[in-house]
């Protein structure tokens, strides 16, 4: 018994011990600890430490108080926090960068806080202070966010209710003059409105960093209101009225922007300064005319004014979200199809995303022909242009509503230009596995970018139609595909001879994106052997599979080479510059089962020649390895030689390999030269088919 008493004593101290450490340090659930210390400086005193604006450490124990004025919550705002000093007439504010997301939830609007701001950095950046830690920019220092870790260490917030913050009432002349005596501090605009320019837009572009929208008076001042596309509010159209506007005043430079919460802080709801209520989504407008009328009313002219109250209904049928279309979508309706010229980028972000419906005004809008196919949008230097976003909002509505567009079958006619169309076929020998484009990561140029055509056939070789890709397409640098199947695009055409009169071979058709090429099926041909190199690497030694790169003497071996001029990659050798005596070296090709009819086709060019360095053989004894010991038979091919211009391609004619009819063969391409005699001239290999 006396054992059990013991150990309820020494419980009870336990318990008691632990009690009181609990009683010391934490508060109970709920409660609110206010900081032990005070504030010794302000936020004046604190950017006075940085007069000029350069990035100045702050040195002192200062601790300094202000009231919250921004708020993360819905998006606008990203890791950084703004303060000013009085709940309402405020004198000063900072921006303080932090690394931490939802901040809004420690700090919310109102709440008064203390920062400790030994250590930190106060500077400008871009206009405005700002205060934190530094970081190398790679222009310079900058200064940067305090780490997620140091953030409730430095901005500690007080047990005080948030209190209400009353913006400061200003003009956009006042800001303009004065405005950087109340940046970071809550202002409050009134009787403004979103510029014309801006009407029936969306706040920012959804994944876009920024977007500037612009606020004005009734006197035509402006401010730029910037809004990120990360924003929760960001695909939503702005308002079209006039009201109050309340905000964060800040600065990127030389320009003074607002910065909103959230869509609360905008409150236009009355008539703008010119007594108008603009209609955003077109529900007043009833459609009376087609796509086909429009083009019809053009005649045989280039350009026409519209001068009819004429109204078409369409639907996007290809935006510009992959890249392949620029400053333009296609739209149509059941009579056909038109391209739309738009002087924006990103228009998918704007609303003109596939499938959109569109009612669009035509009046005082312009239709014209471009490159041979008729167009619609507004007066540039005496031709068809774009329509500009100041006067979109008056022609283009939005009906919210979504159609699937679907293809019709390929028909190179002109009434199908500006359609969704679907060609069914396969893309030409010579263009299989190479680049759709000719793309930025395909050269060191500073602009190399560059569209490129590429061929599709029919099976039967009766039609053709070139497929048109921009360097500018996020599917540039996808390889072509082998297969066979189809193709769906907007077809267009290219008047190359502007000479007005369009052939077939001027038609091409307009990718939406790479999954608009579905070829799973074989080739209609079935080629035993199809290689364009498509797949090599410029000036790095030649690695296909199924194909040997053998070194017979000197080092060097069969390097892949390209042509930015036509997009198209090729095996190369040359011995200039090997300093060696003898330079030999084959590419060899997998093998194929020949079948009685088969043939052999290929391209050679030369540069630069000095000798005949280029011979072709077949082998039917070689073992995949041991060339020396094969036995080749040259091959009675047409090779580019001294008398064939440089670079041209050279075709060699068709080989016949029925002879080998039963057999499996292989064929090599031997280079022979010195560095050493001269014989240094260039061979290409090209396109390489056996079928």
């Amino acid at each position: 018994m006396k054992y059990f008493t013991r150990f309820l004593i020494l419980l009870g101290l336990v318990a008691g011990t632990s009690c009181s450490q609990k009683d010391k340090w934490d508060a109970p659930e709920g409660q609110c600890q206010q900081p032990s210390y005070t504030a010794n400086a302000t936020i004046a005193d604190i950017l006075a430490l940085s007069p000029s604006g350069d990035i100045t450490q702050i040195d002192d124990d200062l601790i300094f108080e202000g009231y919250v004025i921004s708020s993360d919550e819905a998006g606008n705002y990203y890791t950084g926090i703004v303060l000013q000093d009085a709940p309402q007439n405020p004198t000063a504010g900072v921006y303080i960068a932090a690394d931490k997301r939802n901040l809004y939830v420690d700090y919310p609007v109102g709440k008064k806080v203390l920062v400790r701001a030994k250590g930190l950095f106060i500077g400008k950046d871009r206009g405005v202070y700002k205060l934190g830690l530094t970081y190398d920019s790679g222009r310079g220092t900058g200064i940067g966010r305090i780490p997620a870790s140091e953030v409730a260490k430095r901005i500690i917030p007080t047990c005080d209710d948030p209190v209400q913050i009353t913006p400061q009432t200003l003009t956009i002349p006042q800001i303009l003059a004065h405005g950087d005596q109340y940046l970071n501090t809550l202002i409050q605009l009134n009787d403004v409105e979103f510029a014309k320019s801006d009407l029936c837009s969306t706040y920012a572009l959804e994944g876009l960093s920024g977007v500037n929208k612009y606020i004005e008076d009734c006197n035509n001042n402006q401010l730029i209101m910037r809004n990120s596309g990360y924003a929760r509010f960001a695909s939503l159209k702005v308002p079209a009225g006039k009201g109050t506007l309340v905000a964060v005043l800040g600065k990127y430079r030389n320009d003074f922007q607002v910065y909103i919460r959230d869509t609360r802080d905008v409150n236009f709801d009355g008539p703008r300064c010119d007594g108008s209520q603009p209609d955003c989504d077109g529900s007043g407008l009833q459609a009376n005319t087609t796509i086909a009328d429009l083009k019809a009313a053009l005649g045989s002219n280039n350009l026409m004014q519209i001068t009819q109250d004429w109204v078409i209904e369409a639907s996007v049928s290809a935006s510009d979200k992959s890249g392949n279309l620029y400053k333009a979508v296609y739209i149509q309706d059941a009579s056909g199809g038109i391209r739309l010229n738009l002087n924006m980028r990103d228009l998918y972000l704007r609303g003109y995303h596939r499938g959109a419906k569109l009612k669009i005004k035509l009046q005082d809008l312009y239709v014209g022909r471009k490159n041979g196919e008729i167009q619609l949008g507004d007066l540039y230097n005496g031709s068809i242009g774009r329509i500009t976003d100041e006067i979109d909002q008056d022609h283009i509505f939005f009906t919210g509503e979504t159609e699937d567009v679907q293809p019709v079958d390929l028909a190179l006619t002109p009434g199908n230009v500006g359609r969704l169309v679907r060609a069914t076929g396969q893309f030409a020998d010579n263009e299989v596995m190479e680049r759709f484009a000719y793309s930025d990561s395909q050269s060191s140029n500073p602009h190399p970018r560059s569209s490129n055509r590429r061929l599709l056939t029919a099976c039967d070789g009766s039609s053709y139609v070139t497929v048109r890709t921009s360097g500018y397409a996020d599917f540039a640098d996808a390889h072509v595909r082998k297969g066979n199947g189809t193709v769906v695009g907007v077809l267009g055409v290219y008047d190359a001879n502007h000479d007005g009169n369009i052939t077939d071979d001027e038609y091409q058709i307009y990718l939406r994106d790479i999954y608009d090429v579905d070829m799973p099926g074989p080739r209609c041909d079935h080629p035993y052997l199809l290689e364009t190199f498509g797949n090599t690497t410029p000036r790095e030694d030649l690695e296909l599979t199924g194909w040997y790169n053998y070194v017979e003497a000197g080092t060097r071996a069969w390097q892949g080479g390209f042509y930015s001029g036509s997009n198209n990659h090729y095996a190369q050798f040359s011995a200039y510059r090997s300093n060696e005596a003898q330079n030999i070296a084959w590419l060899i090709s997998p093998p194929v089962a020949v079948q009685n009819g088969m043939k052999l086709t290929f391209q050679t060019a030369k540069a630069y020649w000095t000798h005949d360095a280029l011979k072709v053989y077949i082998s039917t004894d070689f073992n995949g390895y041991d060339v020396r010991n094969a036995t080749w038979t040259e091959l009675p091919a047409r090779l580019a030689t001294d008398t064939d211009p440089n670079h041209a391609w050279i075709d060699s004619g068709d080989i016949d390999l029925s002879a080998y009819a039963g057999q499996t063969v292989f064929i090599a391409f031997r280079y022979k030269g010195s560095g050493t005699y001269g014989q240094t001239g260039t061979y290409r290999v090209d396109n390489v088919v056996i079928k």
